[in-house]
């Protein structure tokens, strides 16, 4: 089962902090960077019609076919034909050869992605929707190259082809994580709309999540966190519950219930064996002699 938003939260924001492009790949990152900002304005156009950052869009577009506008969004695909690969068939409107725009406008609205629903672009939200984009697959393996390729969370393993892993192939194109961090650092616009962040918890919130919760967190992404050591999967099982204080009142008020059955008990229990005394009693007594008339 696939993560919520929610689940990845804590995960892609620690990631994120953490994260550090590789020195010998800063400047390919902040080449490809310039790139995107010199086609801002047709990211933008898609933004526009979709609600999708400019800044999450262009290096999609570097991920699925290097920024090559004669493509699919969808995959990489020619424009001069619907996409044959993963998914197929798109987009179903329209006839070929398709414009980039149009392509792009129903690559982030199909579903599963339908991303013109998403209200509030957080950076740890645009995490997770690139994420998606490319597929869960590396929950089960390690962290996803799609996003952190060329950055310091990248450990090496790839998907070759289509549910082939190797985890012995290193992906060598520059990770979206790379490519969002070299686009803050040309541009202080996109810096300014990544400090929307979600609050991480505090470490108090955090140390008091039980290992009940973990495990039924772990569920909801199938066995992610046990096969690779994947951070985001980590974090769904690390999320933190309430925290113990609050469940003081309602444990104290079970516990004057309990004290208020158990008195009610004993009392009942004294009462029916003192009656039952009494009955004894009568009933081994001598019977009452009845006068003759």
């Amino acid at each position: 089962m696939a993560p919520t938003p929610e689940q990845t939260e804590l995960g892609y924001h620690r990631m994120w902090d953490r994260a550090q492009i590789a020195a010998g790949k800063l400047e390919g990152a902040r080449k490809i960077a310039r790139a995107i900002i010199a086609n801002r304005a047709r990211y933008a156009a898609v933004e526009q019609a979709t609600g999708v950052p400019w800044f999450m869009i262009g290096p999609l577009h570097a991920r699925e076919s290097d920024m090559d506008f004669a493509t699919h969004l969808h995959n990489g695909d020619s424009l001069k034909a619907r996409t044959r690969h993963v998914p197929a068939g798109r987009p179903r409107r329209g006839d070929p050869p398709f414009l980039w725009d149009a392509s792009a406008i129903d690559a982030l609205t199909m579903a599963p992605h339908e991303l013109q629903k998403v209200k509030a672009w957080s950076l740890e939200r645009i995490l997770y929707e690139t994420e998606k984009y490319n597929g869960w697959g590396y929950l089960k393996r390690g962290n996803s190259p799609y996003l952190w390729s060329w950055t310091s969370e990248y450990h090496g393993g790839k998907y070759v082809r289509d549910g082939v892993y190797d985890p012995g192939h290193w992906d060598e194109q520059a990770g979206c994580v790379a490519l969002i961090k070299a686009l803050a650092a040309l541009e202080p616009a996109v810096a300014a709309r990544l400090t929307h962040r979600e609050p991480a918890p505090p470490a108090e919130v955090d140390a008091a999540a039980t290992k009940r919760a973990r495990v039924a967190r772990a569920g909801a992404v199938a066995t992610g966190a046990a096969g690779g050591g994947n951070e985001t999967a980590k974090a769904v099982m690390a999320q933190p519950d309430q925290p113990a204080v609050l469940l003081l009142p309602s444990l104290a008020a079970w516990s004057l219930v309990g004290v208020g059955v158990a008195v009610v008990l004993v009392a009942t229990a004294l009462i029916v064996r003192k009656r039952a005394a009494i009955l004894a009693k009568w009933a081994g007594a001598s019977p009452v002699p009845v006068a003759s008339a």
